[in-house]
């Protein structure tokens, strides 16, 4: 009789302990007990949605991060860096092609269903927020009459411009942000979350996934006067928590590291990109069929 008891008693206490976890990860959604996926959620029911005839069936985004000039680029197979060279080009050929490029607030309407989109619409990004975007890829972009993102790291961003190396790594300041508005706009890339250093089984990941320094951060990137809805997600890693964090806070559509092309009707949070770096070949790089899960995307997590 009583070993039954026992029993019966266990049985209850794991019951009760069932329903307390379960009450838990409804009313704290970021939890990893959640039962939601606030990541699969798309804003738009693709089953009764048709493209308009003669408009843009998807959207490539480009990714870029350092411009630097071929003589001074000894990083040949750093998959960030672009000679300086190969960006001409790159441009040179989307003007020649006809291609036009869109904002991220243009890209949001396309995405939820609300717009149409010319043939032939792109966006440019930049990630980081080097130097070097504005004082060697803004003429390029402006001499084109190009629009692009830049994604800047807030705790980066120089409060006076320092003097340009080519050789040296620096970073972006507030004068030469203000003097670049005619060709970018600037979105997050996180105040001070791109480094890695959060423990999850055993591996060292993007501090981001710590979803309780979200907060703070996003409050701190707002007082840089980055006050945005769009983001690039540090080294493309993301989870289904971080997203509801994000959307908490007012972001709408952001960006990872996996390779492909956007549509109507993907979810605005986990959109992909196409990386470009000294050698790729655009015209290829362009041809839906022809675009293979990148290899930089191999950091790029989605849990």
């Amino acid at each position: 009789m009583k070993y039954w008891k026992k029993i019966t008693l266990a049985l209850l206490a794991m019951l009760t302990c069932s329903i307390t976890l379960y009450s838990y990860a409804v009313t704290h959604p970021t939890n990893a007990l959640s039962h939601t996926d606030f990541s699969n959620q798309s804003a738009l029911d693709r089953s009764n949605f048709r493209i308009e005839q003669g408009t843009a069936t998807e959207v490539p985004v480009l990714m870029y991060h350092y411009i630097e000039p071929k003589l001074n680029n000894h990083e040949t197979d750093n998959k960030s860096i672009i000679n300086l060279e190969d960006f001409e080009q790159n441009m040179k050929y989307l003007h020649d092609e006809g291609y036009r490029t869109i904002t991220l607030d243009q890209l949001e309407q396309y995405v939820s269903g609300k717009i149409s989109l010319p043939q032939k619409s792109i966006v440019i990004t930049f990630d980081d927020g080097y130097q070097n975007n504005y004082t060697l890829a803004y003429p390029v972009l402006q001499k084109y009459n190009f629009h692009a993102s830049l994604f800047v790291i807030g705790s980066k961003i120089q409060d006076q411009p320092s003097e340009f190396e080519p050789a040296i790594n620096s970073f972006i300041s507030k004068p030469e942000m203000q003097a670049a508005t005619d060709v970018f706009e600037f979105n997050s890339h996180t105040y001070n979350l791109h480094h890695k250093g959060f423990m999850r089984c055993g591996n060292s990941v993007p501090v981001g996934l710590d979803t309780s320094l979200l907060d703070d951060d996003i409050q701190q990137m707002k007082e840089t006067g980055i006050d945005t809805p769009y983001l690039a997600y540090p080294f493309g890693y993301t989870s289904t928590q971080m997203i509801y964090k994000l959307q908490q806070h007012g972001y709408r559509m952001a960006f990872t590291v996996k390779s492909g092309f956007v549509h109507p009707g993907d979810h605005p949070m986990k959109l992909p990109r196409l990386t470009v770096t000294t050698g790729t070949d655009l015209a290829t790089l362009l041809q839906p069929e022809s675009s293979p899960q990148n290899e930089s995307s191999a950091s790029e997590n989605d849990q």
